[in-house]
């Protein structure tokens, strides 16, 4: 089964030939592609984020554990590493609507996966993988998708940054239009382990524990906590950890004045140097270097 790494990647096997404005961004409209490769439609796993919206479609889609029938007037989410396949209709994928896709390193700050995840539930495994747009709905989601693809098209210098803007506001917006409505589907077992593995990272105050010590929480062994991880990931529970542990420490650089030995020690590092060892494998630079970094100005998710 394939997992696309890069945008590009798929869109060169849709035969998408527009431009790129960013290696974390693209759209483009379903009737833009073109003898599609069977890869593109078989089951398959992305790296980045998906948002597709309907104004019409009679192709079928499954997205994760659930099959996707009527996308007429219609929004779906596909996450990183979230199963995707599409069945034609009269060897017609498309229809009419549009297909934006996005990494998480396209916003500034860079974002990790799990931070978007968080802020916009409709991304969560087990939120319902697309919501039907009430009419009063509809003209509001689809002019900002036209607004993002007329900037994305526009030749002028300043158009990353306005689509970067717009795709806020378009999650934004969503996030008003689903609410509550998006309801919740049954997860697998090794996806509700992971989830609940997540959601006791997220419960941490002070220091963070081991995966053995998480392992023991969930009331199973470390091995089995990883291989459930890995297979609702794609990545090892101790990435998943290291993951979290570096956005609360780049929080803490950023929005406090702790010195980064305090940082360190109030993450559980028993040495200062421990700590400025992990950050810099994760981030590429010192904990001190981050925070004398000039922190563009942007919208913030």
């Amino acid at each position: 089964m394939k997992t696309y790494q890069k945008i590009t990647d798929l869109l060169k096997d849709l035969n998408v030939t527009s431009t790129s404005i960013d290696s974390g961004f693209h759209i483009f409209k379903f009737n833009e592609t073109n003898n599609i490769a069977k890869e593109a439609l078989n089951p398959h796993f992305k790296t980045f984020f998906t948002i597709d919206f309907y104004a019409d479609n009679q192709s079928k889609r499954q997205i994760g554990a659930t099959k996707v029938e009527d996308l007429t007037n219609a929004i779906a989410f596909n996450s990183p590493l979230q199963l995707f396949s599409v069945q034609p209709f009269e060897g017609n994928p498309g229809g009419e609507g549009y297909s934006l896709l996005f990494s998480s390193d396209f916003f500034i700050p860079k974002k990790h996966q799990y931070e978007i995840q968080h802020e916009f539930p409709f991304f969560k495994l087990n939120s319902s993988p697309s919501y039907k747009l009430i009419p009063s709905d509809l003209p509001l989601i689809k002019n900002l998708f036209d607004t993002i693809y007329e900037e994305f098209h526009k030749n002028d210098t300043h158009k990353v940054e306005l689509v970067r803007s717009y795709l806020i506001v378009l999650l934004l917006q969503i996030k008003r239009v689903v609410g509550n409505a998006n309801g919740n589907i049954p997860l697998k077992r090794y996806q509700e382990i992971t989830a609940d593995f997540e959601a006791l990272i997220l419960k941490e105050t002070t220091k963070y524990k081991t995966i053995a010590a998480y392992a023991q929480q969930l009331n199973i062994t470390p091995i089995y906590l990883s291989e459930c991880v890995k297979k609702t990931t794609g990545i090892s529970s101790k990435k998943v950890l290291s993951n979290y542990m570096t956005l609360r420490a780049k929080a803490l650089l950023q929005q406090t004045t702790k010195s980064v030995a305090e940082i360190g020690y109030a993450m559980g590092f028993q040495e200062p140097t421990n700590f400025i060892k992990f950050f810099k494998n994760n981030e590429g630079i010192t904990p001190a270097a981050f925070r004398k970094r000039p922190q563009k100005v942007s919208f913030s998710i």
